[in-house]
């Protein structure tokens, strides 16, 4: 047997059913589960490093403290997402659309909103750099209509 035979085994196909089961603590390691169905699963404390979850569909999940880092979410939808008190930092966001989304009481900090388009939404209250846009752009609609 060569080493390259030793190295990649072929892939056998089986199915394994895990019903009314515990297994904490439990490691897997070089698995694939590929196309597997998750069902009323507690994953609570579980660390996941270098996984391939393209095409994964989360639905009805709970991630309260959720820690997210080094991830590569391009394309992704978030629907119906609650994502209060959460933080994001250091990440690449272009692109992006949010479309009916609750922004109440967020910060920008330190970001860079080059070409961003704001259209058809409510900002009362909003400032930038500490000027009020709102009172900014009924100022800049006044000297419009006076001109």
């Amino acid at each position: 047997m060569s080493d390259k035979d030793s190295i990649f085994e072929p892939a056998i196909e089986k199915k394994v059913e895990i019903t009314y089961d515990s297994l904490p603590n439990s490691s897997f390691e070089d698995v694939n589960l590929g196309a597997a169905k998750f069902v009323n699963v507690n994953l609570k404390e579980a660390h996941f490093d270098d996984v391939n979850m393209d095409k994964v569909l989360f639905n009805n999940i709970s991630m309260k403290t959720g820690k997210f880092t080094d991830i590569y979410m391009v394309n992704s939808s978030f629907l119906g997402v609650n994502l209060t008190g959460s933080r994001f930092g250091c990440s690449i966001m272009n692109n992006v659309e949010f479309k009916n989304p609750d922004l109440k009481n967020s910060q920008f900090v330190h970001c860079d909103l080059s070409n961003v388009e704001i259209n058809d939404c409510k900002i009362d209250g909003l400032k930038i750099d500490g000027v009020d846009i709102a009172k900014l752009l009924e100022q800049h609609r006044e000297a419009e209509e006076n001109n």
